[in-house]
């Protein structure tokens, strides 16, 4: 019979760290220094939100991408005093201890960093060991950033860090020539390995084509703007008349006086027309030609209203039974002067 028995307890392999004590840790910066770095992972955040706009084809606005980059920048920099604070004080406790003609006291920093002490593979080192040092993980950063490599090589002829590493495209490649597929394969092993000199190369042939044509656009938005009197089209003097206060009390006197005077006119036409044995048709007419001359006077009276309304408008002139413009000078004609309907 075999006889079983428990094997000694052997004893683990390599250094045993000894325990962590908090004793003469400076807690309140780095609790301190703890915030500001998660304010700095939620400034990322959110600029990123912003420039994905919802992944619709769209640049988001200049002046909210510049303040959460500003924001972002000014969050860096107090994270990288508060650092510097940090260990300006831990050098001057060295100094101090210098001159006293002791031992230095290593750098207080120093002693919470947390490193493996055996060699780890990647996948043991993200698994274990990055949790302790980030409280959130930075796997979605990586698989965006993975995704957008792929988006831009897919429209690259190099196909970017993909085409030199070899990596398998999510789209198959073939071309269409003439009617026909030929797959860009066939020909893989006589053409030349695509390297990073010819991704960057390609790079700045993009970089280029997009200059030119923002240079194209602004040129073209000043021949715009040297073709067309833009501030005649958007400076408007007088108000429109939506936006004017309309008091009918102003208007009033001036039309009853027009009436009344287009009233004495008619008089004079029906007389006139007695006495010279003509029919009653022509007075008839008369007073026709007489309504329509009254909605021109009305139009016109509006118009003159609203430039003497305006403040910055310039002289106003009447044009209606009283006063007449002559087109070739531009000046007023006396009333006088002016024949009557």
């Amino acid at each position: 019979m075999s006889s079983f028995h428990n094997p000694p307890t052997v004893a683990p392999a390599g250094p045993v760290s000894a325990p962590l004590t908090t004793s003469g840790l400076p807690v309140s910066q780095l609790e301190s220094l703890r915030f500001k770095a998660s304010q700095i992972i939620d400034s990322i955040q959110s600029l990123q939100r912003t420039l994905e706009a919802g992944h619709t084809a769209s640049m988001p606005s200049w002046p909210d991408i510049l303040s959460k980059y500003n924001i972002l920048l000014s969050q860096t920099h107090s994270f990288s005093m508060g650092l510097s604070s940090t260990l300006s004080g831990a050098a001057s406790t060295t100094a101090q201890g210098q001159r006293a003609g002791g031992t230095a006291p290593p750098n207080v920093l120093e002693r919470v960093v947390l490193h493996p002490s055996t060699p780890m593979s990647d996948a043991q080192l993200d698994g274990e060991v990055i949790p302790l040092l980030r409280n959130q993980q930075t796997t979605d950063v990586l698989r965006v950033e993975n995704e957008t490599v792929r988006r831009v090589a897919e429209h690259m002829a190099t196909k970017g860090s993909l085409g030199v590493l070899g990596a398998p495209s999510s789209q198959p490649q073939q071309q269409r020539q003439g009617g026909q597929q030929f797959a860009l394969g066939m020909g893989a092993a006589a053409k030349k390995p695509v390297d990073y000199t010819d991704v960057l190369r390609e790079c700045e042939e993009i970089r280029e084509a997009h200059d030119r044509r923002v240079e194209r656009a602004v040129r073209a938005v000043t021949m715009l703007r040297e073709r067309f009197e833009w501030r005649a089209r958007v400076e408007v003097e007088v108000e429109e008349p939506e936006e004017l206060e309309w008091d009918p009390r102003a208007i009033a006197p001036v039309l009853d006086a027009d009436e009344s005077g287009e009233g004495e006119e008619n008089g004079m036409d029906e007389s006139a027309g007695e006495g010279e044995g003509e029919g009653e048709g022509d007075v008839v007419m008369e007073e026709e030609e007489g309504g329509s001359n009254d909605e021109d006077e009305v139009e016109a009276l509006v118009d003159s209203a609203m430039d003497t309304q305006s403040p910055a408008s310039p002289a106003v002139t009447m044009i209606g039974p009283s006063a007449g413009l002559v087109p070739e000078t531009g000046n007023t004609l006396p009333a006088e002067s002016v024949p009557r309907a």
